[in-house]
């Protein structure tokens, strides 16, 4: 059997390597899961279908040994390519970190990737583990959005009092809790 795959999506103005996605990446590394962090096009200026494109260019096939993690933006990135995937080819769970899946009222630039509603009940059926971690003060997507997120996708809440955005400059360079749910979920 192949090893579990870990594909981490970043969000807005964001890379490969900021935030806590190095620290993830080498813990998931070390339980023994092959962990790629793709750096999708123009993160400053982000259009959906070039991360789209980006991202099934990246990941292929998806199984149920197939796990995501997102941040911000990432999130509904990831879902979305979820959406598109054929029946048969359902993935093994998903960690939304800071999701969300309607407009963000500060940042009007991404209203694009809201412009169409993902099929959150396709993956309610098709994805067993799910679960939304937010930050109650967080500053840029207001907790309410990502409660509301966790609900389309039927999937725990995980409500931390003081991460912001999970952003480095938040002083969020591990995120202990990711991990956690993730060592838990390849378990079951």
């Amino acid at each position: 059997m192949a090893s579990p795959r870990l594909f981490i999506i970043h969000g807005y103005t964001a890379g490969p390597h900021h935030h806590w996605f190095d620290w993830l990446k080498a813990e998931a590394e070390a339980l023994g899961m092959t962990v790629t962090v793709p750096a999708l096009p123009d993160s400053q200026h982000p259009e959906k279908e070039a991360w789209q494109t980006a991202l099934t260019e990246c990941v292929g096939e998806v199984d149920n040994q197939t796990w995501f993690v997102g941040h911000s933006l990432g999130c509904i990135t990831a879902l979305r390519y979820l959406n598109q995937q054929p029946a048969g080819q359902d993935a093994g769970g998903v960690i939304m970190v800071a999701g969300f899946s309607e407009a963000v009222p500060p940042l009007p630039e991404l209203d694009t990737f809201m412009s169409v509603p993902f099929d959150a009940n396709r993956v309610v059926q098709r994805v067993p583990h799910r679960a939304v971690i937010a930050s109650l003060n967080d500053d840029i997507v207001p907790p309410v959005l990502s409660l509301r997120f966790s609900q389309q996708l039927n999937a725990p809440f995980y409500a931390l009092p003081d991460c912001g955005h999970f952003l480095s400059r938040n002083g969020m360079t591990e995120l202990p809790l990711v991990l956690q749910l993730l060592s838990q979920f390849i378990k079951e």
